[in-house]
């Protein structure tokens, strides 16, 4: 058992003392591959990082991150990480998805009233 698959596990047990309950039926969890990894003996599938998180209610990124961990060195990932582009929040998705629904097409460089009218509604209360 490496370091990365300890601190999958750490915090994959820690995920399920704090749910109050278990989102979904999710096949996964109920696998012995799951108990496995929860056990840290086997590494958590990264194609199986969005399905667990969700069900535990976690930050799919960071768990993606840790899963990475077992397979990658941290060099690795930092350079998937600048080629990949830089992480954008759940909330910052949201936003970028309304300015591509909203604009139908190709999305150009903003112009300064774009700019001051995002930042006016980005300063808003809610």
């Amino acid at each position: 058992m490496n370091t990365g698959e300890n601190r999958v596990a750490h915090f994959l047990n820690e995920r399920l003392v704090e749910a109050d309950s278990i989102e979904g039926e999710s096949k996964f969890l109920d696998s012995k591959l799951f108990k496995m990894v929860l056990l840290g003996n086997a590494k958590l599938p990264l194609d199986l990082v969005e399905e667990a998180a969700l069900a535990l209610h976690c930050d799919a990124r960071q768990l993606f991150r840790m899963a990475a961990g077992q397979f990658y060195d941290e060099d690795a990932i930092c350079l998937f990480e600048r080629m990949l582009g830089p992480p954008l929040t759940n909330e910052e998705q949201m936003w970028l998805k309304e300015i591509r629904s909203a604009n139908g097409g190709h999305v150009s460089a903003p112009s300064g009233m774009a700019k001051r009218l995002v930042r006016a509604l980005a300063k808003a209360p809610a």
